[in-house]
């Protein structure tokens, strides 16, 4: 049975915009992926700007303007059909997306936020999944797990977590219901 939906956010839950970032913006954007600590992207971002405040205050702006969520309510959907659902975001990513997630995506029904810059751990390495099933006391099939990379979710299968391959065709409400259910019958047989 699942107890626990870890999504992804780049791809999954936002998209980013089509806008024109300054030479400055792209280069930030650039470093916001595989980040292991806020430490390194600092030190690389510190090339552009020398100021840390600039830096940490340029990225929350780029945040804010270049993600866009696809489904304002989809954390809603899930919790009124799966009430006992923990629903959790589980990205690579700086920090500093920390707000951002918070003030966009979830204070009502979001039960955590896991940052790989806070972890120190990266997806796809088996270490990020095992971080959420020891921290919520999982099995790995207590664990549904949801990303745009294909790597993302291949590491999370050799755990024996359940994934969803998202796309941008992907219904994502209706893939979890579909996963749920079937997961649900399976069980009770």
């Amino acid at each position: 049975m699942i107890k626990v939906i870890a999504f992804d956010l780049v791809g999954v839950l936002v998209t980013e915009r089509d806008i024109v970032l300054t030479n400055e913006e792209d280069q930030l954007e650039r470093m916001f992926g595989d980040n292991i600590n806020d430490a390194d992207y600092l030190l690389e971002a510190r090339k552009l700007i020398s100021k840390d405040s600039v830096i940490m205050r340029v990225t929350e702006d780029l945040i804010d303007k270049l993600y866009a969520i696809k489904d304002k309510d989809l954390f809603h959907k899930i919790k009124q059909r799966y009430p006992n659902l923990k629903i959790i975001i589980a990205t690579n990513h700086v920090s500093f997306i920390r707000n951002f997630i918070w003030e966009t995506l979830g204070v009502d029904y979001l039960d955590d936020v896991i940052i790989s810059a806070e972890i120190h751990k990266i997806k796809p390495n088996a270490d990020f999944y095992n971080h959420i099933l020891n921290k919520f006391n999982l099995l790995p099939e207590e664990l549904l797990f949801l990303d745009d990379n294909s790597k993302n979710t291949d590491g999370a299968k050799k755990l024996n977590i359940n994934t969803i391959k998202v796309d941008k065709k992907t219904n994502i409400f209706d893939e979890i219901c579909s996963f749920i259910d079937q997961n649900n019958k399976i069980n009770r047989e």
